[in-house]
């Protein structure tokens, strides 16, 4: 494995640890896919880590026991902007 790899490993288990933050959100912050978070998370960081790799490891599972909770509220806020969006748009053409 590579020095890069092992360092990028370490510091999103770190960032992870640190902020609580989303599989997605930590993708996001370091420039790199979902699934390459989620590799080095499950699959590099024990090797490298083992520590560390168990505190991530209970974050990952709180996230997936409450994932159904999370999409429900962003399918919310999706149909009511979008009910507003219907209504500017509406109010506009008056």
């Amino acid at each position: 494995m590579h020095d890069y790899i092992k360092e990028r490993t370490i510091k999103i288990g770190r960032c992870i640890v640190e902020t609580r933050h989303t599989v997605r959100t930590i993708a996001k912050e370091f420039g790199v896919s979902k699934s390459t978070v989620h590799k080095d998370l499950t699959e590099r960081l024990p090797e490298i880590n083992p520590d560390l790799a168990d505190q991530v490891k209970h974050i990952l599972e709180y996230h997936k026991s409450i994932r159904h909770l999370r999409g429900g509220e962003a399918t919310k806020i999706k149909y009511k902007k979008k009910g507003q969006n219907k209504r500017e748009a509406i109010g506009s053409v008056k």
